[in-house]
């Protein structure tokens, strides 16, 4: 790193950053508008559409707020276990291409769990 020097002999760092205050990347009522058309089920790419704010300002968004990124996760929880929900449903009802996917589902679940015991053994 370099120094400079002012005309007093005091030192001052290259390319300092301006003080302008950091604008947020959405607003407030931004974020809650997409939790909400998460939660309404809408995926990620046409809430952002709905919104008109670009794929990748959510993306930035989303790094630069944990807060904001926990509610995203925790819905789209909420989201898999009603599909989950409905799938079981459906499978309890006869159909069998929902017990086919939940079986696949399943069996590679008890692979991952088993392949990670594998691997700390």
């Amino acid at each position: 790193m370099r120094f400079r020097l002012d005309g007093e002999g005091n030192t001052w760092l290259p390319n300092v950053p301006s003080a302008r205050p950091v604008r947020e990347i959405l607003t407030h009522k931004q974020r809650v508008e997409f939790l909400k058309l998460l939660h309404d089920g809408l995926g990620c790419t046409m809430a952002c559409a709905r919104l008109g704010i670009g794929v990748r300002e959510m993306k930035r968004a989303l790094a630069a707020s944990a807060g904001f990124r926990r509610a995203v996760e925790q819905i789209e929880l909420v989201r898999a276990e009603r599909m989950f929900a409905l799938l079981y449903d459906a499978a309890l009802n006869g159909d069998m291409k929902a017990a086919q996917f939940l079986l696949a589902r399943h069996d590679r679940q008890v692979e991952r769990r088993k392949a990670r015991r594998d691997a700390s053994s």
